[in-house]
């Protein structure tokens, strides 16, 4: 079950992109084997002051102190820099309101990023909700939002990020997933592979983005690692 007040089902998704990434990028996947990189989730940039601000995920080299995770491909632990940040957000339900404010999300985060560690791949992720009902926690038991034009919603949103900037000045990589979930206990969730999702290698589409995170981690930090190939998509499929 959803809730937008849990780090949960954020946290499962930058995991999906931390697995493919050891799948699909040898240079990533040979800083992990080595420990050369650890991974953090919900890390607080600034905190306790009134400029805190957190990231999903973050990926840079492991200081002294951080936990052995055995038998796993990378171990979480403290990075002592940010070499990739990854901010992962949903459009859940109210989209014509929550749309613009999760774009302007990250927009500032990769202003933000970038203006903290300038050398920082930025990475955004945006999980779009389709389903034609909605149950929200934040709203009385039993009352369930019935989004209406939900296909024509979810379209307008779709286009909507794809034009958050991409490059330099802007987000490395960025991506959207488009799934049906009600969060009715007992209904299924499922992922739309049809549009709006974006296609494979399209821009938008999730293995643009492992590749695009890839490619960045490989340029900046990859020297004397493997050279990533061409041919590996993720293992994780979205759209």
């Amino acid at each position: 079950m959803y809730h937008p007040r849990s780090s949960h089902h954020g946290d499962t998704l930058v995991k999906f992109i931390l697995d493919d990434l050891i799948e699909t990028c040898p240079a990533f996947r040979t800083a992990a084997k080595e420990g050369k990189i650890v991974y953090k989730l919900n890390h607080a940039v600034n905190p306790n002051t009134p400029d805190e601000w957190d990231i999903d995920l973050i990926v840079g080299p492991g200081g002294l102190n951080f936990q052995q995770t055995m038998g796993q491909p990378i171990t979480a632990g403290e990075p002592t820099d940010i070499w990739i940040a990854v901010d992962a957000k949903g459009v859940m339900t109210e989209h014509g309101k929550a749309r613009k404010n999760r774009y302007r999300d990250l927009s500032a985060f990769h202003s933000k990023m970038h203006g903290y560690r300038p050398n920082a791949i930025a990475a955004g992720i945006v999980t779009i909700n389709i389903a034609p009902r909605f149950r929200s926690p934040l709203r009385p038991e039993g009352e369930v939002t019935e989004h209406k034009n939900i296909e024509r919603l979810a379209e307008e949103t779709v286009a909507l990020f794809a034009g958050l900037p991409k490059g330099n000045p802007g987000l490395e990589a960025i991506s959207v997933i488009v799934l049906a979930h009600t969060n009715i206990k007992g209904d299924q969730t499922t992922l739309r592979k049809g549009r709006p999702s974006p296609a494979p290698g399209e821009l938008l589409s999730y293995d643009l983005f492992v590749r695009d995170i890839c490619r960045e981690f490989q340029a900046r930090h990859g020297s004397g690692l493997e050279t990533p190939s061409r041919d590996a998509g993720p293992r994780t499929t979205f759209g």
